[in-house]
C-alpha cells in the first residue's frame, strides 16, 4: 500500500522533541499556581524528574495546578500534572516492569506503597512527601531496570486500553489542550464543525467491530487525529487519517509525532500512523485505501445530506464485510429494497443501532447512539435472482 501523499499540507512535518509536563504548564503558565506546602527549611520545588521506563528516559512534570482545580469537577482541557505523574507512576508498575514485588510496592501496598504516600501527599498538599515519594520510585525503578525487569507485559496486538487511553491523553494534555480555543473557530452550521469521539466510546468500537493488528482503520474527518492514535495503539492495526480544516489537522499532526516519541520512552510498539490535511471526497489516497479498509469511521453527525450522500457512493468501494461507524446513520434499519432502489448505495448496506452514554463524546454530556453499517450484498443479489435481474 503507498503511503499517502500528504501533498496537501506540509506545515509541520518537521522532527520535533517530546513535550515535558513543565513545558506544556509553561505554555499557560498564567492559569497555574502552586499546589504544595512546604515545611521549615524545604526545598520548594515546582518541578521533579520522573523516571520512565526506556533507558535514561525521565520527563520533568510540573508540580503545579490550575488557580481554579476543583477535585470534585475536573475538566478534560484541564491539564493536572500532579495527577498525570501520578497515573504513569501507577501505569508503568501495572505494565511496563515484569516484578510482582515492584508492582506490590507500588500499587498494591495500601497502606505504605508508593501510590499511597503519593495521594496522601497530594490530598494534604504535602510537597515533602510527595517529592520523597517519587524519588523513591525513581529508585525502585532503576533497580528493576538493573535487574532486567523493565519491559512491556504484553505484545503490540494487546495494549491494555487505560495504558493505550493514558499515552493518547498525555499526549493530548501536551499538545491540544494549551490552545484548545483555536479548535473552536469553525463556521456554524457547516459540515467543518469540530468535535471529538472521547476515549471510552472510542474504546467501545475497537470491541464492538473487532478490531485487531490484522485490520486496516480509515478514519475520515479525524479532527486532531486522537481516534486513529487510540485505534494504533489499542489493537496494533494499520490506522489511517485524513482531516480537512487546517488547524486539526495541524494539532493532528503534532499529536502524531508527540505520540510516536511518548511510545517510545513507554518502550511500547502500536501500529502504524499516517495522518494528513486533505478532503477526503477528492483524495486520491483515500480512494486507494478505501477498498482495503476492513473498518471505516466517519463522525457525520454536523454532515449535511448531499456530503452523506456523497460518502455513500464512496462507500461502493468497499470490500465485503467492511464496517462502517457513523453518529447518523447512512441507511435505515428498516430499509427495504424493492424496484425502485436496488441500485441505490443503501440497497448493499445492513446497518445495527447502540447507545453511547455520557462522556463519549465533547458536544455534549447527554447520551446518544451511533451506528454501524456492514457491506453486505447478499440481500440485493437475492431480489436481484428473485425478480430475474441476474
Amino acid at each position: 500500500m503507498p503511503s499517502p501523499t500528504h501533498d496537501h499540507d506540509t506545515d509541520g512535518d518537521e522532527a520535533v522533541a517530546v513535550v515535558n509536563s513543565a513545558d506544556a504548564v509553561r505554555q499557560s503558565e498564567s492559569q497555574y499556581d502552586d499546589y504544595f506546602t512546604w515545611q521549615d527549611g524545604e526545598e520548594r520545588v515546582r518541578s521533579i524528574e520522573l523516571n520512565l521506563p526506556a533507558n535514561d528516559a525521565t520527563e520533568t512534570y510540573s508540580l503545579l495546578m490550575p488557580k481554579s482545580y476543583d477535585r470534585e469537577s475536573e475538566s478534560r482541557d484541564e491539564y493536572l500534572p500532579i495527577n498525570d505523574l501520578m497515573s504513569t507512576v501507577r501505569a508503568i508498575a501495572m505494565y511496563l516492569v515484569d516484578s510482582p514485588e515492584f508492582r506490590r510496592t507500588v500499587c498494591e501496598d495500601k497502606d505504605n506503597g508508593t501510590m499511597r504516600q503519593l495521594e496522601r501527599a497530594r490530598n494534604r498538599r504535602n510537597g515533602g512527601d510527595f517529592v520523597r515519594a517519587v524519588r523513591e520510585f525513581n529508585q525502585l525503578l532503576d533497580q528493576e531496570r538493573a535487574n532486567g525487569h523493565v519491559g512491556p507485559l504484553f505484545d503490540k496486538s494487546n495494549i491494555p486500553s487505560d495504558l493505550a487511553i493514558h499515552v493518547i491523553e498525555q499526549t493530548y494534555n501536551r499538545i491540544v489542550a494549551p490552545t484548545v480555543d483555536m479548535l473552536r473557530q469553525y463556521k456554524a452550521f457547516s459540515n467543518n464543525v469540530y468535535g471529538e469521539i472521547l476515549p471510552t466510546l472510542v474504546s467501545e468500537f475497537i470491541g464492538r467491530t473487532g478490531i485487531t493488528h490484522e485490520t486496516m482503520f480509515v478514519d475520515l474527518g479525524c479532527g486532531i487525529g486522537n481516534v486513529v492514535l487510540q485505534v494504533a495503539a489499542q489493537t496494533g492495526c494499520r490506522a489511517y487519517g485524513i482531516e480537512i480544516m487546517k488547524v486539526p489537522a495541524r494539532f493532528a499532526k503534532r499529536q502524531a509525532q508527540e505520540f510516536e516519541q511518548r511510545t517510545q520512552l513507554y518502550q511500547l510498539d502500536h501500529g502504524s500512523v499516517q495522518i494528513w490535511r486533505g478532503d477526503f471526497c477528492e483524495s486520491s489516497d483515500v480512494h486507494r485505501l478505501l477498498p482495503q479498509a476492513d473498518v471505516v469511521l466517519v463522525n457525520n453527525y454536523a454532515f449535511d445530506s448531499a456530503l452523506n450522500q456523497n460518502l455513500l457512493h464512496m462507500f461502493l468501494d468497499l470490500k465485503e464485510g467492511t464496517q462502517i461507524i457513523s453518529l447518523k446513520p447512512f441507511v435505515t434499519p428498516d430499509h427495504k429494497i424493492n424496484a425502485r432502489n436496488f441500485h441505490a448505495p443503501e440497497s448493499i448496506l445492513t446497518v445495527r443501532r447502540y447507545p453511547y452514554w455520557s462522556q463519549c463524546v465533547s458536544w455534549t454530556d447527554s447520551g446518544g447512539e451511533y451506528f454501524v453499517q456492514t457491506l453486505d450484498r447478499t440481500r440485493m443479489k437475492d431480489f436481484l435472482a428473485k425478480h430475474g435481474y441476474a
